[in-house]
């Protein structure tokens, strides 16, 4: 498969991006705006993804069903999705639809007409789905590991913001956030696939016609130090739904590379420590994994759990001893090899999808401005010995360090 990466900054400075596949027939586009929900001040909590929502419900040249229908009728598809430090609109299509994508998508970010009988209607369905989230335990769980590392910031709030901020939403407010949030400068184009570059460049300055506003300064301010230690919450459900974690570094921290190494040693399969001997060996928890979030100033390392409350203090005790063991003795050559085998693999498999390879492109270009080559990134992960993972082991691993998060049924306190 070979591939062409080409980049051009339009002169109201949008930047435009693309990958060229020549061995597949279809693209994958993505509109990257620089908005998220740590952005927000207090009233507005949630408006991103409301926004996200919203644009869909009608422009000025196209109704609800004529933009569902746009990319449809011909074979694609078209989504968008809310991080708490970046919004995506996004479409998948073959080749020779390039045009109605980009005038679709153009349509949905420049003239959303937002219209009052619509914006009620679907204030309706993101409650709906803001209420489903607090009926799903793990989902509740992460939310309150979140807002106790980090307290008192919009980095610890719900990307889906809460009822008193979503049923305020007006079509005034979306107009004065996209205008503020969404110009040229904070927004990136990104495309892989069978796409020609001049093609695109060309669509986009007939049709994205936005004026520069600036480049925007986000009010987001690193959060405050959190204090290590334990909270209970309880829900009426069956498990306990345990996150033991600590804050960690930023995606800007070349130590990414080196924990996303350790997170699989411990989480990558059914292979890893986590799975084989908490699951597997003692049968504590069905479901059990490490995850790693990076955000510009801060991030989280943890492990989360579902398991009987009869079990709780095991599990816990279990996975604390797991991480233990990594402090204390080198990971032997032989399980980092696979592990860093199984990683690179999972990396490079999934750059044969466009919609992936897209993805990927988007964020690099969000976070640092500039893509990281596939072979840049496997040059990374290969260069990564047991000293290097032993050594940022010991720096994370303290366990007075760990906050611990636990949803506990109702019956089990």
């Amino acid at each position: 498969m070979t591939s062409l990466r080409r980049q051009t900054t339009l002169s109201n400075g949008l930047t435009i991006v693309t990958e060229t596949v020549d061995t597949v027939r279809s693209v994958a586009l993505g509109f990257w705006i620089r908005a998220g929900s740590r952005y927000e001040p207090e009233d507005l909590s949630g408006i991103s993804h409301f926004l996200e929502h919203t644009v869909f419900k009608g422009t000025t040249t196209r109704s609800t069903f004529e933009i569902a229908a746009s990319l449809e009728r011909v074979g694609g598809n078209l989504n968008a999705f809310t991080t708490k430090e970046f919004t995506c609109y996004h479409a998948r299509f073959l080749s020779e639809y390039l045009e109605e994508a980009v005038d679709v998508l153009s349509d949905l970010l420049l003239h959303p007409t937002f219209p009052e009988s619509e914006l009620e209607r679907e204030k309706s369905v993101v409650l709906d789905e803001l209420r489903d989230s607090q009926d799903v335990p793990d989902e509740l769980a992460f939310d309150a590991f979140e807002e106790f590392l980090y307290p008192g910031n919009s980095l610890g709030k719900p990307i889906l913001g809460n009822e008193n901020t979503i049923s305020a939403f007006t079509a005034q407010k979306l107009d004065a956030y996209l205008n503020h949030y969404y110009g040229p400068k904070n927004t990136i184009i990104v495309a892989a696939g069978y796409v020609d570059h001049d093609e695109l460049v060309k669509l986009l300055e007939d049709r994205y016609d936005r004026v520069s506003s600036g480049e925007n300064e986000f009010d987001a301010y690193k959060p405050d130090s959190y204090a290590p230690g334990l909270e209970i919450r309880t829900k009426d459900i069956q498990q306990s739904h345990l996150i033991t974690g600590i804050p960690i570094f930023s995606v800007f921290d070349d130590r990414r590379y080196d924990i996303a190494v350790l997170n699989s040693i411990l989480s990558g399969g059914m292979s890893s420590r986590l799975f084989q001997n908490i699951r597997e060996a003692h049968g504590v928890a069905y479901q059990i994994f490490s995850f790693v979030n990076h955000y510009r100033d801060t991030g989280s390392f943890g492990v989360y759990l579902a398991t009987d409350p009869a079990k709780r203090a095991l599990a816990l005790d279990l996975t604390m001893k797991e991480l233990e063991k990594i402090v204390k003795d080198p990971v032997s050559a032989s399980e980092l090899e696979t592990v860093k085998a199984q990683y690179k693999s999972g990396v490079v498999m999934g750059d044969e999808s466009m919609e992936r390879r897209m993805m990927r492109l988007g964020r690099q270009q969000i976070y640092y401005g500039e893509n990281i080559s596939l072979d840049h990134f496997l040059l990374k992960i290969e260069a990564i010995d047991a000293e290097r993972i032993q050594a940022l082991a010991r720096e994370l691993f303290n366990p007075e360090l760990f906050f611990t998060s636990i949803l506990e049924p109702v019956s089990a306190v």
